[in-house]
């Protein structure tokens, strides 16, 4: 899928200009923010809308010393965008199981919040 450029909104365009390629130069949220004159929450919604709306390979890490938003360019860096992926998604299905559970004890009602296969 090649991606037309003037397809993405211009915030879009500004977002995605921001960000670096590869990993090891990923830039922060607060960065991201600063220079694109956006809030946080703005600009994590754009590069969701990006990702998921667009389909361009943009990755983010957690690491301490240099988390943060980056374009995919390698596998290593697919790995990379990857690798904190499946724990959270993980920890939100306990967190919604735990409170399905919640509902039905102490409301005696059934919640449905997690998704089956």
């Amino acid at each position: 899928m090649v991606l037309d450029i003037n397809s993405l909104t211009c915030r879009e365009q500004l977002i995605y200009s921001l960000i670096p390629t590869g990993h090891r130069q990923a830039i922060t949220k607060v960065q991201l923010a600063k220079l694109s004159g956006l809030s946080e929450r703005e600009a994590r919604e754009i590069i969701y809308s990006l990702v998921v709306k667009h389909g361009l390979p943009i990755g983010s890490c957690t690491e301490p010393t240099g988390g943060g938003y980056f374009v995919i360019q390698d596998e290593a860096d697919l790995a990379v965008a990857t690798r904190h992926l499946l724990p959270r998604a993980k920890a939100i299905i306990r967190r919604t199981r735990a409170l399905e559970k919640i509902a039905q004890e102490k409301f005696s009602c059934q919640l449905k919040l997690v998704l089956e296969d």
